[in-house]
C-alpha cells in the first residue's frame, strides 16, 4: 500500500516536472532563437550601413582650393546636383597652393587652383593630373574715394616689389596717394599671376610680395573698400557683377603697357578676347594684357572615378558656360 502510495506521487509529481522542464526548454529556446536573431539583426544592419556608406561615397564629391575658382564650382556644383539626384557636391575655399597639395594628399577629390602647377608642386605630386575648365583675368583695383582711371605698369612694379616704391606720379597724384600696395596671405594663383606680370621672375612664385597680406580674394577686396590710400588684386569676378559693373566701393584700374599689351580698359569682352589670343598663341591686339588672364584648373590625384571625371566633363562642356559667367568668368567653350 505504501508502495502504491509512492508510486502515485511520484506519477503525480511528474507532469509538473514536465512542464517546468517544458517552460525552461522554450525560454531557453526562445533566448537561443533572440540570440540568433538579434545577431542576424546586426549583421544585415551593419552590412546596410557599410553599402549606404559605400554608395554615398561614389555619389560625393570634395572640392577645395582656389577662391578665385570657388564661386564657378559653387555653380557648376548646384547646377550638376540638380541635373543629378542623389549627387552631393560640397565646395570648400583654401588658395590654389593648398588646393593642390590636397588634392596630391589624397584629402579631397578635387584641387581648384587659378594657375598651372609649379615645377615644386609637380615634383611633390607627380600623379596629378590637370583639367582645365575654363579661365578669367586678375585686375587692379583702388577705393572708390580714389581717381585713378591708369597706372604704368612700371609704377605698379615698383609699388608691389621689394622697394614698396609709391612715389610714382600716378599713384602719388591720387585724391589718397597711394601708400599700401595689399598682398595675398596664402598661397594664391591670384598672386602668383601678379607677380610673373609685375616681376618677370618665377623666383617670386608662392613667395609674398612685400605688401601687407590678405586672405582669399574676398578679404582683398575688403581691405581696399576700406583704405582710400591702398591698391589691391582681384579676379574679374569678383570686381565685377553679374552685368559686368563695377562692384560698389572698388575703381577698376587700367594697366598701361602701350606697346607690349596695350591699354585696354579691363571688362567681360576685353578679358574674354585675350584669354582667346593667348589659346591662340597669337600676338597681343590691344586687348587686355595676356600675362593677366589664366586658366581655372581642376587637379586629380591619378586617374579620377567615373563620378568624379562625369562632373569634370560637365565642367569643361558649353552647358556650363552660364555658370561661369555668373561668376563674371568664362567656360572653357568659350575661348579653347
Amino acid at each position: 500500500m505504501a508502495n502504491l502510495k509512492h508510486m502515485d506521487n511520484d506519477m503525480a509529481v511528474s507532469p509538473i516536472v514536465a512542464t517546468l522542464v517544458l517552460i525552461v526548454v522554450a525560454v531557453i529556446g526562445a533566448v537561443a532563437v533572440g540570440t540568433i536573431m538579434g545577431t542576424f539583426s546586426t549583421d544585415v544592419s551593419k552590412q546596410a550601413n557599410a553599402g549606404d556608406a559605400s554608395g554615398a561615397a561614389s555619389t560625393e564629391i570634395l572640392i577645395a582650393g582656389s577662391t578665385t575658382v570657388q564661386p564657378a564650382s559653387e555653380n557648376l556644383a548646384k547646377s550638376y546636383m540638380a541635373a543629378h539626384p542623389g549627387m552631393k557636391i560640397t565646395v570648400q575655399a583654401g588658395g590654389s597652393g593648398a588646393g593642390v597639395s590636397s588634392a596630391g594628399s589624397g584629402i579631397v577629390d578635387i584641387g581648384a587652383a587659378s594657375r598651372a602647377l609649379n615645377d615644386a608642386e609637380k615634383t611633390s605630386y607627380p600623379d596629378l593630373e590637370t583639367y582645365q575648365i575654363g579661365g578669367s583675368g586678375v585686375v587692379f583695383i583702388v577705393n572708390d574715394a580714389n581717381t585713378i582711371a591708369a597706372v604704368p605698369k612700371a609704377q605698379l612694379t615698383n609699388a608691389f616689389g621689394a622697394n614698396d616704391d609709391f612715389t610714382g606720379a600716378v599713384l602719388a597724384a591720387a585724391t589718397t596717394p597711394i601708400t599700401v600696395a595689399y598682398q595675398r596671405s596664402e598661397a594664391s594663383g591670384t598672386e602668383d599671376t601678379v607677380s610673373k606680370y609685375l616681376l618677370g621672375n618665377d623666383a617670386y612664385m608662392n613667395k609674398n610680395l612685400n605688401a601687407t597680406g590678405q586672405v582669399g580674394n574676398a578679404g582683398m577686396l575688403a581691405a581696399v573698400k576700406g583704405n582710400t590710400a591702398s591698391i589691391g588684386f582681384v579676379d574679374l569676378g569678383y570686381a565685377v557683377d553679374s552685368s559686368g559693373a563695377e562692384v560698389a566701393g572698388i575703381d577698376i584700374v587700367t594697366v598701361i603697357d602701350v606697346g607690349v599689351d596695350g591699354t585696354v580698359a579691363p571688362s567681360k569682352t576685353t578679358v574674354l578676347a585675350a584669354l582667346k589670343d593667348e589659346k591662340a598663341k597669337t600676338a597681343q591686339q590691344n586687348n587686355f594684357p595676356q600675362g593677366l588672364v589664366r586658366p581655372l584648373n581642376y587637379v586629380v590625384k591619378g586617374t579620377p572615378s567615373s563620378v568624379v571625371k562625369n562632373y569634370i566633363n560637365y565642367a569643361q562642356s558649353p552647358g556650363a558656360i552660364a555658370d561661369f559667367n555668373a561668376a563674371g568668368m568664362f567656360g572653357l567653350a568659350e575661348f579653347a
